[in-house]
């Protein structure tokens, strides 16, 4: 029992460093800054954006049926490598089109790792009984990687500061590489084609014959694959309404009259808020439901956007933003706990990668709708436009919740009736 546990922890800490390396990105609260400077428009920025998140979509799927054909810790290894070579790639090009090229690969390279990190966890916890620790260890995972990507913003500002943008690019482009060699050392438990428990498990087909895709085709096909899109659906417009504006926070903040450093430093602090919130998460999901943390905390980033939309002072908007920013881990948290809960391991990184799939395209969109709001209308009424969308959301995993609700008394009435006769 000793060794048992021991290997559990070794095994923790190992995805606990995976996850150091995967947030660690000292350019990500400055790149904009970075491609202003070098004459990049903010309206081509912002088609860079569309770019990363559509070359993105185009991946997600196939980058998902890769990582259950051949293992999650391939795709994980291709993604940091082509991180890597965008990393160089900054240092080399200053125009436009190379940057395009850059951001398409920056994109692919993000889909090849995306959902093979959790479905790697989580399978490898159901392994050896323990999937019930999954979100535990998911939200520890979060926060240290949260404090990973603080601090290495921070050192990004530092290191623009004291040496140059190219001591930026050469530490992100080393520290990837770094991470290709560390998804090495971890194990990569295989499952039989149906490893959930008993009321864990969905009605899927269970042949040998048949391949990825097809038991991917035929889960959706399914009810209980069917009423997870309105869910993923609705969590891609409550992200609409952070993710770009944590982007387009960097010239928010910079036309407030604040330095780079100053900046890297309010980035910074949305990551040691966040890890907080990602340590809460594990405690808060095990005690309420996906329904009402979903809602909790919609009306609450509802609410900080209006008050940031009113620019009532520097401090004000500072607070409001670093809420913004941290608060989503609880709600991601529990978001991605109900779909492993409602997943089979064979389709698990292939799912998972159906719903970044959906979240990229609305917002891929969201970042040239957003650009073009900010040009016509400012930031005060682009931010009130988007708390609407955020919570339209709240319909989309309403949807879904109630469905499942239904489907659950469904089958209990006809569970008694066949034991009634």
């Amino acid at each position: 029992m000793g060794a048992f546990k021991y290997l559990g922890n070794k095994n923790d800490n190992l995805y606990y460093s995976l996850s150091i390396f995967l947030n660690l990105d000292v350019q990500r609260s400055l790149f904009v800054l970075y491609l202003l400077q070098l004459g990049i428009t903010q309206g081509e920025i912002g088609a860079l954006q569309s770019f990363l998140f559509f070359s993105s979509v185009a991946l997600e799927v196939p980058s998902g049926l890769i990582a259950d054909r051949y293992g999650r810790k391939v795709s994980l290894i291709i993604g940091f490598l082509g991180l890597c070579i965008s990393g160089v790639g900054f240092l080399l090009f200053t125009s436009f089109i190379p940057f395009a090229i850059i951001f398409c690969l920056f994109g692919a390279s993000i889909a090849m790792g995306s959902g093979s990190d959790r479905a790697l966890l989580y399978d490898n916890l159901l392994a050896k009984h323990r999937a019930e620790e999954y979100p535990k260890i998911l939200s520890r995972a979060r926060a240290i990687g949260a404090v990973s990507l603080g601090l290495s913003m921070l050192l990004g500002g530092v290191l623009q500061n004291t040496w140059s943008w190219d001591s930026v690019y050469i530490f992100f482009a080393i520290s990837k590489l770094i991470g290709a060699f560390v998804v090495t050392f971890i194990p990569e438990f295989k499952l039989p084609p149906i490893s959930m428990d008993l009321n864990k498990k969905i009605g899927i087909r269970n042949k040998n014959t048949e391949g990825v895709f097809i038991l991917l085709i035929d889960f959706f096909r399914s009810k209980k694959g069917a009423f997870l899109i309105p869910l993923f659906i609705g969590y891609a417009l409550f992200e609409l309404s952070t993710v770009p504006l944590f982007i387009y926070g960097q010239p928010f903040f910079s036309i407030r009259g604040l330095e780079v450093p100053v900046i890297a430093g309010i980035y910074a602090g949305v990551e040691a808020v966040s890890a907080v919130m990602f340590m809460v998460a594990g405690f808060i999901c095990s005690r309420f439901s996906l329904g009402i943390i979903a809602a909790t905390t919609t009306i609450a980033i509802t609410f900080l956007l209006f008050i940031l939309s009113l620019d009532i002072g520097i401090i004000t908007s500072i607070v409001s933003f670093l809420l913004i920013m941290s608060i989503p881990a609880i709600y991601e948290t529990s978001y991605e706990t109900h779909i492993h809960d409602n997943v089979e391991s064979r389709i698990r990184a292939s799912c998972l990668s159906v719903a970044n799939l959906i979240n990229s395209v609305i917002i891929g969109a969201s970042y040239t709708v957003f650009g073009g709001l900010l040009d016509a209308y400012g930031f005060s009424m682009t931010l009130i436009i988007v708390a609407a969308s955020c919570f339209v959301g709240l319909i989309g995993v309403s949807t879904t919740l109630l469905i499942g609700r239904q489907n659950i008394c469904l089958k209990n009435k006809e569970l008694e009736s066949s034991r009634t006769f």
